[in-house]
């Protein structure tokens, strides 16, 4: 359960430090009678008891202020944490302000009344633990983005609820469900309350309202049902309903993503001098909607004859399972029928016992018999004795716990049967974790973890802005005895490391710095901190592993999904800063165990995807990635790419900067044919303009598309995933004209054009609409700026060896819009070398991998002579 204080602002002063003593005052001289005193059924110890009734009497006397704030919030966070560890719900932003007046002191300057906000939370729960009442939900389950009718019904508890008081209808900020109304009965997403009272009634208000139930990083006006007339009296019931259908409503639109918790929060307060406080978020189920495709995964690397666990995901087109199973499907090799799959009502179908008995590299695909349904399988790479295998893994990810959505055990199902991950870290934000949530993380990371076939490890966020060091995910080797350095008290990055030295051997922790809310890469303990995240769903990051390299840190590169709605590892975009698919973490690794991938992540035996799970293989001079070769002056760099979609180009950089590249994709023919295959592509950098900064936000492009002197056969996007943010839309009037948005955030996004007809005066014209910059985390420095439009021309006369490119000047940056004509069928399994000479010792080598479908990859770096950061 969650709950959360809210003083709102709405036609009055937020109440003073003195206000806030006299509601606790009161709170205290009413309850007396009643409050658990320190006996031998109290939650606290007698010493802990004694100290919080010291607390509450000296908050009566005194607010808290600048003097007293950070021996106040130590005790809260011990009274808190006790109160959840004996099974009470907390404040939900309560964890946040005690870690507000540690880390960030500046954002607490004349606000240390937050502090009194939370200690008189705390002391109604302590002292009338009856008077909330009782929020009930209709718990589904209910179709994603289908209209439903939800009702939540509150009995009210021992307090009254007296004129003036009432309901705040909370939204979280994640969810794209409806936006809820009552000015219209009869349109969508309206929203009604009614009481078993007759006496009373109800008027409609509004009241800011900031966090994740509101807006997150500054306030929004949210709906308040004020109580206008009568009392609630004890045992009244009260029903919200979303989506009332009684006059005509379709109902309320359901978020598109599958959940086992939606959250619909609603706040009461007792009357219009007290704060507004959170009731229990309700269990509500979405499920998935029809069936639009499926998804294939298989280990990438078994030996000859080994055998192995193909699993079949039928999803809609949201990611979610599909809601009735799948037909009868056929997996398919090399176009013919391996083997006949019988149609299911339940949407996972695991193939068990498979094996493949020649070498080589292996391509699955998965369709209907009637066609209509389609999908594709990892590739699968067999190998007489592997060096090692490849285990997919996501060390990024939150739920429910904190400012995501969904439980811990969702979380944990999704990452082991939907996602199919080989290992996995619940990272949860420190910040608003308390200690009961900590024993739920380590208890789920015990009963979850099976050796040799999924692998579990207790972790968490880090939680800081960059400029104090910026995020980090912490993960431990096993779970026994480990115990988070929080931001709470640990609130800068020197501290971090240090408080992890003192609480375990470095060689159980790994530490993880990312690039939103950017980790300070001037600062990395090289026993900590082996791995850096280069991508996420907040985009492509490239730039960040870069800067961890040239400020000579040895550190690997792995992706994850930073993903907030409990769906680790295969990962739907959403229209907020997670606009993209999530990354994965490719560990190389000789067994599926705690130690061996443990070991190999310690070692930087690792490589990031943007989430298709591609095979590479590099070396150089026989080191593997992650590792420091012997120095020689002549270096062989040596590869091979096993890719999910053809590749198209290969480019290895070293010290910064490119000094091979390879493309595999571009059409060098010079001759036009009457048929061509274009690929349109848009790029932007995400490298902050400043040092330090947290990156460029997302660069979104919209507008239209006409095609002059060809016909337009067909166009598809690429990576397409995010069905809010991404669209392609043939204009029903003209034929030759599109409309197209999508958007880049330090890589790619292209549309596939096939054009009959085609001339040398074939042209692309873009006219592109004027936007502006977006994403979670912004720069402090250079804020979110617009972007002007543009007219770009493309024509295909002006290609030189296959392409031409336009730069698109943005404020500060130029982006890109390339035009090439592609091979119709490209390589998915590609070799490659590379040779140099240098007489320089220390120097790195890593390779990118971009795909034709805008997926890419990126290894580890290897260095060659000079000596590792002790």
């Amino acid at each position: 359960m969650v709950r959360s204080l809210v003083f709102p602002l709405s036609g009055r002063t937020v109440l003073s430090g003195s206000a806030v003593a006299g509601i606790l005052l009161g709170v205290c001289l009413v309850c007396i009678s009643t409050s658990v005193f320190a006996t031998n059924g109290d939650y606290l110890t007698p010493d802990l008891r004694a100290r919080v009734e010291k607390l509450k009497a000296d908050v009566t006397l005194r607010g808290t202020d600048s003097i007293n704030q950070q021996g106040r919030s130590r005790l809260l966070w011990q009274w808190a944490n006790a109160y959840a560890l004996n099974g009470g719900d907390l404040p939900v932003n309560l964890t946040q302000a005690v870690a507000a007046v540690f880390a960030y002191p500046d954002l607490l300057r004349d606000r240390s009344y937050v502090i009194d906000e939370f200690i008189f939370e705390m002391t109604l729960l302590d002292e009338q633990p009856n008077a909330i009442g009782e929020l009930t939900a209709d718990p589904g389950p209910f179709e994603a983005r289908r209209y439903a009718t939800i009702r939540q019904t509150y009995t009210v508890g021992a307090r009254q609820i007296q004129t003036g008081g009432g309901f705040m209808i909370a939204r979280h900020f994640m969810p794209n469900y409806g936006v809820w109304q009552t000015g219209n009965p009869s349109a969508d997403n309206y929203i009604s309350i009614t009481s078993s009272n007759a006496r009373v009634s109800f008027t409609v208000d509004s009241a800011p309202m900031t966090g994740m139930h509101g807006g997150f990083r500054g306030q929004i006006p949210t709906l308040v049902f004020r109580l206008a007339a009568g009392t609630l009296e004890t045992e009244d019931q009260v029903t919200i309903t979303y989506g009332d259908t009684d006059e005509g409503s379709r109902g309320f639109l359901m978020a598109d993503f599958s959940s086992d918790r939606m959250p619909l929060p609603i706040y009461l307060a007792f009357n219009q001098d007290e704060p507004f406080l959170s009731l229990p978020i309700q269990p509500i189920r979405v499920t998935g909607t029809r069936i639009e495709r499926v998804h294939g995964f298989g280990p990438s690397v078994v030996m000859p004859g080994e055998p192995f666990t193909l699993s079949i995901r039928a999803e809609d087109r949201y990611y979610n399972r599909a809601l009735d199973g799948h037909p009868a499907l056929r997996l398919l090799l090399n176009g013919d029928v391996f083997k006949e799959i019988p149609a299911s009502d339940t949407a996972i179908t695991l193939l068990k016992g498979m094996t493949l008995e020649e070498s080589g590299a292996y391509h699955f695909s998965i369709e209907s018999r009637d066609g209509n349904i389609r999908g594709q399988v990892n590739p699968i790479l067999v190998q007489e004795n592997p060096a090692h295998r490849i285990y997919w893994g996501d060390t990024h990810g939150h739920s429910g716990f904190a400012e995501g959505i969904g439980t811990p055990e969702r979380f944990m199902t999704w990452a082991r049967d939907d996602a199919r991950l080989d290992y996995v870290t619940h990272s949860e934000h420190d910040i608003w974790m308390d200690d009961q949530e900590w024993e739920v993380l380590r208890e789920n990371v015990r009963s979850y973890t099976e050796e040799g076939t999924f692998i579990a490890y207790l972790g968490y966020e880090w939680t800081v802005r960059n400029f104090q060091g910026g995020h980090h995910n912490v993960l431990f080797r096993t779970p026994d005895s480990r115990e988070r350095v929080s931001a709470q008290f640990f609130p800068t990055l020197s501290r971090l490391y240090a408080g992890l030295r003192a609480n375990a051997d470095p060689r159980d922790i790994v530490v993880i710095p990312h690039a939103h809310q950017s980790g300070d890469y001037r600062l990395s303990d090289p026993e900590l901190e082996p791995l850096v995240e280069i991508m996420s769903q907040h985009g492509n990051f490239e730039w960040f592993g870069r800067m961890y390299l040239n400020h000579g840190h040895q550190v690997g590169f792995i992706a994850a999904s930073d993903n907030h709605l409990s769906q680790p590892g295969y990962t739907a975009p959403n229209n907020g800063s997670l606009a993209q698919r999530g990354g994965l973490g490719a560990i190389l690794a000789p067994t599926r165990t705690t130690d061996a991938i443990f070991d190999a992540m310690k070692a930087l035996k690792a490589y990031a995807t943007t989430g298709d799970r591609i095979i590479l293989d590099v070396s150089l001079n026989n080191v593997g990635m992650g590792q420091r070769a012997q120095f020689s002056e002549q270096r062989t760099l040596q590869g091979r790419v096993i890719g999910t979609a053809p590749i198209e180009s290969i480019t290895v950089v070293k010290n910064d900067h490119t000094v091979w590249e390879q493309d595999y994709l571009t059409d060098l023919d010079s001759r036009l044919a009457s048929e061509e295959t274009l690929l349109l592509s848009f790029g932007s950098d995400s490298t902050p303009f400043h040092p330090n900064d947290n990156p460029r936000g997302w660069r979104h492009w919209r507008g239209t598309l006409l095609v002059e002197n060809a016909d337009i056969e067909s166009v598809e996007g690429m990576d397409f995933h995010n069905h809010v943010l991404q669209s392609i839309e043939r204009d029903a009037e003209d034929q030759q004209m599109i409309k197209f948005a999508t958007l880049t955030r330090g890589d790619t996004s292209s549309m596939k054009l096939r054009l009959n007809n085609v001339k040398r005066s074939t042209a692309i014209h873009l006219e592109l609409e004027p936007t502006r910059e977006s994403g979670g985390a912004p720069p402090l420095y250079r804020r979110a700026q617009p972007v002007a439009g543009a007219s770009i021309s493309l024509a295909l006369r002006d290609m030189e060896n296959g392409k031409v490119q336009q730069s698109v000047p943005a404020g500060d940056y130029v982006d890109v819009v390339r035009l090439r004509r592609v091979v119709s069928q490209g390589s998915r399994d590609v070799r490659f070398e590379f040779s140099d000479s240098s007489k320089k010792q220390g120097d790195y080598y890593f390779v990118r991998v971009r795909q034709a479908n805008d997926a890419m990859a990126w290894s580890s770096p290897i260095w060659v002579g000079g000596h590792k950061t002790q």
